[in-house]
């Protein structure tokens, strides 16, 4: 999951929301070399941070309103992410975001895990949980094959990989298959089964991994490629 995943082409980029993670999802989107606009609803928060920085461009407004949204140029838009701390507001933001950018990627913060957040209109992706970093945003935003659950204040990272068919690692159980020694599958996502050495790898189910940053492009070769 290199940065050059994230820098293909410059993209059109706004989030919702200017709290802590919408900001750090900015300055991330900018040092990849994307152009990003912040819509916040708190006139106090737009102002302290308003003008600070030459490439993140504050705008002070409700968007799930069509008329903030038709300010920012929603309809250039690429990329919209939902970054507010209201899961219900996240996902009737990328409703409205659809309705003028049905092409944007809209991803949603949440505070449930994916399978029982489900997959309503207008929503591609979930940043979950509710607390992680900006990394998990842009992660989903890019559909990077090794995708971080969240940061941890550890050496180690906890990531989300799907099976792909045809991967080495599929048809074969974690005692059969050679993992990094740097990484563990911790669950099945979809069954939610803690792993032991009897779990088969099956094409299109997404693992929880604990890994080591070196380990990842080892994992990717196991269930991506």
């Amino acid at each position: 999951m290199g940065v050059s995943h994230y820098r293909e082409h410059t993209l059109n980029v706004i989030i919702a929301g200017g709290g802590r993670v919408g900001r750090e999802t900015a300055t991330l989107m900018t040092a990849y070399g994307h152009r990003v606009t912040i819509i916040e609803q708190d006139p106090r928060i737009t102002r302290v941070h308003s003008g600070r920085r030459e490439d993140v461009t504050f705008v002070q407004g409700d968007a799930t309103e069509a008329e903030t949204l038709t300010s920012v140029n929603i309809r250039e838009a690429d990329v919209f992410l939902a970054l507010t701390d209201d899961e219900t507001t996240n996902v009737a933001i990328c409703q409205q975001a659809a309705n003028f950018a049905p092409d944007a990627r809209c991803v949603a913060r949440s505070h449930r895990p994916p399978a029982a957040t489900g997959n309503p209109d207008g929503v591609e992706a979930f940043v979950f949980p509710e607390r992680a970093g900006a990394r998990v945003a842009v992660g989903r935003v890019f559909g990077a094959p090794v995708q971080p659950i969240t940061d941890l204040s550890t050496r180690f990272e906890l990531v989300e990989i799907e099976a792909k068919p045809g991967a080495p690692a599929v048809g074969r159980s974690l005692e059969e298959l050679d993992l990094p020694t740097r990484a563990t599958v911790i669950t099945d996502l979809g069954t939610e089964d803690l792993a032991d050495g009897d779990m088969v790898i099956e094409a299109g189910r997404q693992y929880m991994i604990a890994t080591r940053p070196d380990a990842v492009d080892d994992l990717k070769e196991l269930f991506w490629e």
